[in-house]
């Protein structure tokens, strides 16, 4: 058993070795590399060797859990931050001293949160990861990065507020006091000792969730994430999104879902799944007006997180109509939805990241961020290209990769839930992520490069590769998903609900033969197709001026020609949604005290929902 608090301890040592003057990089880069390497591999040591339950309780009431949802947690900040580490040693080239420092500093801060088993010290390790990571928001020290960097800390420290005082209240609940008292906000005890009933105890779960749930970027309170990941470099975007958003805010859905005796209300949980649908929805449309690539990632993130706060909504809505009805069908559902949802979790990060690093690699190689003063890199960054293609592919999910299986898996779950309606717009939504996503490709990769991109090269390798090595997992987990439900999210669905029924009995698990048989069918098409282009020697080049030509159908003039001579304008794809985005515009001041306003009546909605208007 590689014990939680060494992991910590040796990514904490090695943040100050690079502080304490190792200021060579290359210095910087091996500590860095073998710090967070040996965390990944303790990682995946605690998931194949040990037992599935391992409680260490340590100092200070400073509880670390070895279990199926702490080890799905922290391998997801430990994979994506090594993989984060690699690529910064050839994109980061300024302050790489105190970059290493603020990264593992944060990433041993998530680890300490992903194992932590204790309310109170997976909040000091929150707020510890929030404070390190803004130094990495502003790392530039340009004004839009210290912009965003303060932005990011005000409306965290907001909302650790509600935590702060949920805390509180649980402590004068149970009556202790001094460094003793720490242990009673051990979640352990807390589900076994009864100290938490009626009003006080139903109230400080909630704002403790609360506070949680702002670092799960949703509609309205999603705002601080663009502005961060915008100004952040691209690594501590990918950071942000497949680390940060995903082991700092599960514990709000963990409060909701092992405390679920405290959130019996068939209304909460309708609104949690159309806090969801809402967020999927809204953020995605939003994403069709951003000419920069790494905010239109940002946005569409947002987009993706709704998927994971529905398929969790859906595993809590069932958890309810089990406990009003006793009828164990529900805990089928149940145990789909929230498997679902860790699935997209845990496929966001891939994607996700792919997408990140694929477009600071762009940034790095171009100086440029506009997607409108891109096009045609294909030929001079092939492997990006490529590898942005089937991270985009995968987020929009397109059948045989990894988003397709658990955004299928969701769609299951509405529907058995009795929610087809929620279906239905998480399957729209997917078709609007489809077209962000070819608007994004079309503009940046095809059609002839502007002049000043002639003389681009291929990013190096190293920033590539992490690239490749997450571009496989969106394959891997497509065709083979049972490797990753049955190894890594089964186990943490357990933890959650331990009355889950296993996937080879649970048919919400089952992805339809046909469909995969179909998808099969349509990709050797396409290969067949683009065969016979290539044998028949291909279109034929002409000279046309109206770079709109492929998608009118022939209707200004003869649409034959080769694809990468055409580079449509990004507006042709953001018209139709011009008179929405503009009314959303208005309420994206980038004012924080506006933002912060939003949370307060997002809170006070939620607070009288659960106390007053459940059914």
């Amino acid at each position: 058993m590689i014990d939680p608090a060494i992991i910590i301890i040796v990514l904490y040592l090695a943040a100050a070795l690079t502080l304490i003057g190792l200021r060579v990089k290359r210095a910087n880069d091996v500590i860095s590399i073998l710090a967070t390497g040996f965390a990944l591999l303790a990682v995946i040591l605690n998931f194949l060797l040990f037992p599935p339950w391992i409680s260490l309780p340590g100092i200070l009431g400073l509880d670390f859990t070895v279990n199926g949802y702490t080890n799905l947690i922290a391998l997801i900040a430990t994979f994506i931050g090594f993989l984060v580490v690699m690529y910064s040693i050839r994109y980061i080239e300024h302050r790489k001293s105190s970059y290493s420092v603020f990264v593992l500093l944060t990433m041993g801060s998530l680890v300490g949160m992903a194992y932590s088993w204790n309310l109170f010290w997976v909040f000091v390790f929150a707020e510890l990861a929030t404070i390190t990571s803004t130094f990495l928001i502003a790392h530039h020290f340009k004004t839009t990065s210290l912009e965003g960097g303060i932005k990011y800390l005000i409306i965290q420290f907001f909302a650790s507020i509600f935590v702060i005082v949920g805390l509180g209240l649980i402590y004068q609940e149970a009556q202790v006091f001094g460094y003793a008292g720490i242990g009673v906000f051990s979640i352990e005890f807390l589900l076994t000792s009864g100290i938490l009933t009626g009003f006080i105890g139903k109230l400080s779960l909630f704002l403790i969730f609360l506070g949680f749930l702002v670092k799960v970027p949703s509609f309205p309170i999603h705002t601080w994430l663009p502005d961060a990941s915008t100004a952040a470099p691209a690594s501590i975007s990918t950071l942000l999104h497949a680390m940060m958003i995903k082991v700092a805010g599960m514990p709000a859905f963990l409060i909701l879902l092992l405390f679920y005796s405290f959130f019996i209300s068939v209304t909460f949980w309708v609104v949690i799944c159309s806090l969801g649908v809402l967020t999927m929805l809204v953020c995605v449309i939003i994403a069709f007006a951003q000419d920069d690539l790494k905010r239109l990632l940002a946005f569409d993130s947002v987009s993706q997180m709704g998927y994971v706060i529905l398929g969790l909504g859906i595993g809590g809505l069932a958890i309810t109509y089990y406990s009003l009805s006793a009828d164990s069908l529900w805990l089928v559902v149940a145990a789909g939805g929230i498997t679902a949802g860790l699935f997209h979790l845990l496929n966001h990060s891939l994607f996700k990241s792919v997408l990140f690093f694929s477009a600071g690699a762009i940034e790095h190689e171009t100086g440029t961020r506009d997607i409108n003063k891109l096009g045609g890199l294909l030929q001079a960054m092939p492997t990006t290209g490529y590898v942005m293609l089937i991270g985009s592919l995968a987020i929009a999910g397109v059948p045989l990769l990894n988003g397709f299986t658990s955004k299928w898996m969701i769609y299951n779950a509405c529907i058995a839930a009795g929610q087809p309606a929620f279906a239905l717009i998480a399957i729209f939504t997917s078709a609007l992520t489809f077209a962000v996503f070819l608007r994004l490709l079309c503009s940046v990769f095809l059609g002839q490069a502007p002049g000043t991109y002639d003389k681009v090269h291929p990013a190096p390798k190293i920033m590539v590769v992490p690239s490749l090595i997450l571009a496989a997992g969106c394959i891997l987990f497509g065709f083979l998903p049972q490797i990753a439900l049955v190894l890594l999210i089964f186990p943490a669905t357990v933890v959650l609900l331990p009355t889950a029924i296993p996937p080879p009995m649970n048919p919400l698990f089952w992805v339809s033969l046909d469909l995969f048989l179909l998808a099969t069918l349509l990709f050797i098409g396409l290969i067949v197709g683009y065969v016979l282009y290539r044998i028949k020697g291909g279109a034929q080049p002409i000279k046309a001026d109206e770079k709109t030509m492929p998608f009118t159908g022939g209707a200004l003039k003869d649409p034959y020609l080769k694809v990468d001579e055409a580079r449509p304008a990004s507006t042709v794809f953001s018209h139709p949604f011009k008179p929405l985005l503009n009314g959303f515009r208005r309420t994206h001041t980038g004012l924080v005290n506006f933002y912060i306003v939003w949370f307060v009546l997002f809170a006070l909605l939620l607070l009288s929902l659960l106390f007053v208007g459940w059914i």
